[in-house]
């Protein structure tokens, strides 16, 4: 391939497809910065964010050094491009992604903002490509806050990338192949995995998978349901309710960890507006990209699993040296399972057997009874406690909720963790109470910083002149003075 200029190349995650690409852009000459929030610190693990951790972080994670060392050694990938002479970041945040835009005239060059532990930067960048990997599904039930209860993305983390995993006697909700995976890891490792909960009657990852499962000792309990996780300061059991005859049965455990499903990380491109769509097998939003991972911003890249562009290292590459707009949109790749059935089936499993007085949005305590009818936040003075439906679409229009409207009337999804626990549940709440398709219900739109992160790190060292001097002038024109 013959290069013409050699371009800033930003890699967002270091994802095999990040790191992959991150090599082949060095190779080909252009500059390469590879930024991933991992090996992250306890304080920014307690956000939840990328996966979900929940409240029994670790205590060998407070050794930042040692944990550094385990996570680079986990990843040699990321290692080839320390070697490679790549520009590798790692426990920094992409918490922002700006260019000129409706909204935003004055940027100039494309440039991603980052905070690590050496201070903050806004690198500017010709190619932006976002391989940001994916965030566990979080849903709600009784004693999901107690410490012991984590997304399957974290708990691979804490077996794997952290090897710090601490949990004893784990139950595991979900028979997806994620689950499966995760058992297997548990296992080797020499955790004890209780059962695994399907409130199917089928094995999602298939009848390979359950043979393997059950040759591994492994019960999984069928058209069942997590009640509650029971404990009072940890998880001690998990108590399920079969769906039919409605029996209870308690599971001595020390952990849960929720298997149900996995979503893209699309913060980043939502954010900066790239164009999205609703896809019925993820059952979940994602930027339109074409057969090189294009998306509707010219120079931004969005690579993931759940896309089927982007897969062709060497055509990226070509596509990046080109430039040009965004091609024709491709379809996701064929998923094996309906997720967005099956994280429908649970969350209205969930519902029926646990009502509707369970907390769904934990950072601002917002039963899901009180999310589905619209109740204001507690603090709101009578007077402005007024009925209100989340239908739109007047006129003839096709009736649709927006997530943003609701969030606003109820405070669902306005927490430290962004949304990243409730959003999702939300969402197929939503559908469920008014009869509507997924694709009806508008997402909740995302805003910078896309990561929980302290705005003193984002603060310049000091104001420019035009803002030292000329503040007053922002809200109005200077005024002319009068002689």
């Amino acid at each position: 391939m013959s290069l013409r200029v050699p371009l800033r190349v930003t890699v967002i995650g270091a994802s095999g497809a990040g790191c992959d690409i991150a090599l082949k852009a060095q190779a080909a000459g252009h500059h390469v910065t590879l930024v991933d929030e991992h090996p992250q610190t306890m304080g920014q693990m307690s956000f939840d964010a990328p996966w979900f951790y929940g409240a029994a972080l670790p205590a060998a994670l407070t050794n930042a050094n040692a944990i550094a060392q385990v996570v680079l050694e986990a990843n040699p990938q990321i290692v080839a491009c320390f070697e490679e002479g790549i520009d590798v970041r790692v426990g920094t945040i992409a918490w922002g992604a700006f260019q000129d835009g409706p909204n935003s005239r004055h940027v100039g060059h494309p440039r991603v903002g980052l905070v690590g532990a050496d201070g903050n930067d806004l690198l500017e960048h010709d190619v932006l490509i976002l391989a940001t990997g994916v965030r566990d599904f979080v849903p709600s039930f009784r004693g999901a806050e107690l410490p012991g209860v984590f997304g399957v993305k974290a708990g691979m983390a804490f077996l794997d990338l952290y090897q710090c995993y601490e949990g004893e006697r784990t139950v595991v909700l979900g028979t997806s192949q994620r689950a499966v995976d995760f058992v297997k890891r548990a296992l080797a490792r020499g955790v004890g995995i209780v059962g695994m909960i399907e409130p199917g009657v089928d094995f999602v990852a298939g009848h390979t998978a359950h043979d393997e499962v059950a040759a591994l000792g492994v019960p999984v309990h069928f058209d069942t349901v997590l009640l509650a996780a029971e404990g009072k300061v940890a998880v001690t059991g998990a108590r399920l309710c079969a769906l039919t005859g409605r029996t209870e049965t308690l599971l001595d455990c020390d952990s849960l960890c929720l298997a149900i499903g996995t979503l893209p990380n699309i913060e980043l491109p939502a954010a900066m507006g790239c164009r999205m769509r609703f896809d019925s097998g993820l059952g979940y939003w994602l930027p339109e990209t074409d057969a090189t991972g294009r998306t509707s911003l010219e120079k931004v890249f969005w690579l993931s699993g759940f896309a089927t562009g982007g897969r062709d290292a060497e055509a990226v590459l070509a596509a990046m040296d080109e430039g040009g707009p965004m091609g024709t949109a491709q379809p996701a790749p064929e998923a094996l399972v309906d997720q967005g059935t099956y994280l429908r089936r649970w969350i209205e499993a969930l519902y029926i057997t646990g009502g509707g007085a369970v907390t769904l949005c934990k950072c601002e305590s917002v039963s899901r009874d009180a999310f589905l009818g619209l109740a204001p936040p507690a603090y709101l003075q009578a007077g402005l406690r007024q009925p209100k439906s989340p239908v739109s679409g007047p006129g003839g229009a096709a009736t649709y909720v927006h997530q943003d409207f609701l969030k606003r009337m109820t405070r669902v999804g306005m927490g430290h963790c962004q949304g990243k626990r409730c959003r999702d549940e939300a969402a197929l709440l939503l559908s469920l109470h008014f009869g509507m398709g997924m694709e009806s219900i508008r997402p909740g739109s995302y805003r910078f910083p896309v990561r929980p992160v302290d705005l003193a790190l984002l603060a310049a060292d000091d104001d420019t002149y035009d803002t030292r001097e000329k503040w007053s002038y922002w809200l109005h024109a200077p005024e002319t003075a009068i002689d």
